[in-house]
């Protein structure tokens, strides 16, 4: 059985905001961002209340779109997890550079 890790509500509106990119619908904006629809609900309420998505009606088919300030949002947190990716990487090479310096200082003593 996998375990699953607990995501940030950040975290949670990055799926979203990547799913509404291509106007799609609740059901395909809920498995894109891995939640249920009582979560989901809750959050697009509160990112078309704040202006980053749009609800577009069709007929009876209903979905959703970024606005511009979407867009905009997206991307700085693309970039946000592109550097904490690379700070990340960067931690682990620091580690492996303090434990051969400390193996390199038992050697010597």
């Amino acid at each position: 059985m996998s375990k699953r890790l607990k995501r940030t509500s950040l975290e949670i509106m990055y799926s979203i905001l990547s799913a509404c990119n291509n106007n799609s619908t609740k059901t395909r904006i809920m498995y894109n961002a891995g939640i249920n629809l009582i979560e989901l609900t809750k959050y697009l309420e509160l990112l078309e209340k704040e202006g980053y998505i749009r609800k577009v009606q069709s007929g009876k088919r209903v979905t959703y779109s970024l606005t511009e300030k979407g867009r905009d949002a997206l991307e700085r947190l693309e970039k946000y997890i592109k550097i904490l990716k690379e700070l990340e990487e960067a931690k682990k090479d620091v580690a492996d550079l303090i434990k051969i310096v400390k193996r390199k200082k038992e050697v010597k003593t």
